[in-house]
């Protein structure tokens, strides 16, 4: 199966308004600054979803992130 890269880019910000919303949900302000200060922005505009997901670098390290911080609650 052949996905173009704009399919990849819709997909990427699909994920990651559901990454966002998983970080918000949880609750946790000290997890939710390191998001917001090193993911994806507060109030995320459709831009800056396009930015992170259009660049394969910003992608893997939103990615990156939010396992960390998911596995930091799981921890607690």
């Amino acid at each position: 199966m052949y996905v173009t890269r704009e399919e990849l880019v819709k997909t990427r910000i699909t994920l990651l308004k559901q990454m966002n919303k998983y970080i918000i949900d949880m609750g946790d302000e000290q997890i939710w600054e390191h998001w917001i200060t090193l993911g994806v922005p507060d109030a995320p505009t459709e831009e800056d979803y396009e930015f992170i997901a259009e660049n394969d670098e910003e992608w893997a390290e939103v990615c990156k992130l939010f396992g960390r911080l998911v596995k930091a609650e799981g921890a607690d």
